[in-house]
């Protein structure tokens, strides 16, 4: 008996895999075998090809594809399934990243000057605090959710940050974003959230991108913004002021180089512009 796509979900939750993960996760295998379903078929009887078929139904975009393939390539090796072989033996399909997206400078400025602008309130300090720090760390909004008072080294100058896979690291932090967050410690006990409700539990994933999004519009930023946008500006800026692709990666934990490599093209992009402006 084969392991269930259920219970390689509750192995990817104790390996501290997180919960909009999970849940992307189970929507991807339970599309996949809907439509196994519809062609008769199921995990065990399904040759690669007819997983490739599913994969690709409805004109997925190809990075859709190569997300879904690598998903099912774990969960064929989870559990035995004798498909692995084939499946890794399929090309996975060729996706062109796009250019992250960031904010400009002159909008990063607003924020921030529009954050320091209104604290008088708990609520505004906490809200501060939290966006600067995703501002200068390039922090997951689920890693800066899990933060908790005992996590933050102000003497250290460091954050201890869980994050994917359940990996434990420290991530520097800046001194103005350090003072915030020492304030925001005030005398809780060491196991509370950082970011607190006004009800005590810590804030969630969806109350962030909410606050966020309400102080980008007081800020006078006319576009969507979101905290994977607060990641990409800290990236990009990083590498614009350090010219190492390496650092940034290692600052944002990614585990490949690839993955950070498509913030060189912001870096080729001013480096094409400052070349044909330099003999103006």
């Amino acid at each position: 008996m084969h392991a269930s796509p259920d219970a390689f979900l509750i192995h990817l939750a104790d390996q501290g895999l997180s919960d909009s993960s999970l849940k992307a996760y189970r929507t991807e295998l339970e599309r996949q075998e809907r439509l196994l379903a519809g062609m008769g078929l199921s995990w065990q009887s399904a040759g690669a090809p007819a997983l490739l078929h599913a994969v690709a139904a409805g004109g997925r975009a190809a990075v859709t594809r190569r997300r879904a393939q690598h998903l099912i390539g774990r969960y064929l090796a989870f559990a035995g399934l004798p498909q692995l072989s084939d499946w890794k033996s399929l090309p996975a399909p060729r996706a062109v990243r796009p250019t992250p997206n960031a904010l400009a400078e002159s909008e990063e400025k607003a924020l921030r000057r529009t954050l320091a602008k209104r604290v008088d309130q708990p609520r505004q300090a906490r809200d501060r605090a939290l966006i600067y720090l995703l501002l200068d760390t390039g922090l997951r909004v689920s890693e800066a959710a899990a933060l908790r008072v005992g996590d933050v080294d102000v003497e250290g100058r460091r954050v201890r940050v869980r994050g994917k896979g359940g990996k434990t690291r420290p991530r520097f932090v800046p001194a103005e974003t350090r003072d915030l967050l020492g304030k925001q410690m005030g005398t809780r006990g060491l196991g509370e959230p950082l970011f607190p409700t006004a009800a005590g539990t810590a804030l969630t994933d969806r109350q962030i991108r909410r606050l966020l999004t309400r102080w980008a519009a007081l800020a006078g930023i006319a576009r969507p913004v979101h905290p994977h946008l607060l990641r990409h500006t800290f990236a990009t800026s990083l590498l614009k002021k350090t010219g190492n692709l390496r650092l940034v990666q290692r600052a944002l934990d990614h585990e490949s180089p690839t993955t950070t490599a498509i913030y060189a093209h912001v870096a080729d992009d001013e480096l094409q512009t400052a070349i044909e402006s330099r003999r103006a």
